[in-house]
Formats: C-alpha cells, structure tokens, sequence
C-alpha cells in the first residue's frame, strides 16, 4: 500500500481533527482582549486603590472590623471543648 493514500477513516479522523482545531482557534479569535499597556494601567489602578490588609507599611495598621481575615465570632466568642 502506498503511503501517501489514506483509508476513509483516517481521512474522517484528520477532517474531525482539523475541524476541532479550527473551532478552537475561532473560540479564541472571538475572545474580548486589551493590549498589555491597557492591562497594566488597570492593574495599577486596582492596586492603588484596594486596601491590601496584607501590607500595613503601605495602607496602615488595620481596624479589626474591616480585617477580611479575623475570624468572625458570633454570640459572645465563647468555645465548648
């Protein structure tokens, strides 16, 4: 057998394969994009105004009612060993 001719299932194969891929490449053509710069002045924007309790030198000591990471207690804080 030649290897240059294919059977039909081989054929289908590679076409379904090749359709797979174009779909793919379609999805991402369709994709919502920004350029770099664009993405970077959000970034910074972002990080220059939410409070990053992770970081007090730069935002200062943090009031515990706003800490996202203490734990919250309900009822008066009590635990039961």
């Amino acid at each position: 057998m030649n290897s240059h001719l294919h059977s039909p299932m081989t054929t289908e194969a590679r076409l379904q394969r090749q359709l797979e891929h174009n779909r793919k490449l379609r999805e991402q053509f369709e994709r919502n994009r920004i350029s770099v710069s664009q993405a970077s002045i959000l970034l910074i924007q972002y990080c220059q105004t939410q409070r990053d309790m992770l970081i007090p030198t730069v935002w200062g000591d943090l009031d515990v009612k706003d800490d996202p990471f203490e734990a919250k207690t309900a009822g008066c804080g009590c635990s039961v060993m």
